[in-house]
């Protein structure tokens, strides 16, 4: 099955590609902030990830 990293810094957004994508069959990891969670995009190795470019 396909990995998605899904960060977005508004919950919304997060929960409804959670939602989206999950009912399409893929598994998704949420995160918060782009820095903190390039640590977890190394560990996870998503196939794809979803990045909001307007983050504090």
């Amino acid at each position: 099955m396909s990995e998605i990293l899904v960060i977005d810094d508004e919950q919304g957004i997060r929960n409804l590609l959670d939602r989206l994508l999950s009912r399409k069959g893929y598994e998704v990891v949420l995160a918060v902030s782009g820095q903190k969670d390039l640590k977890l995009f190394r560990r996870e190795r998503p196939d794809v990830m979803v990045l909001d470019l307007k983050m504090p």
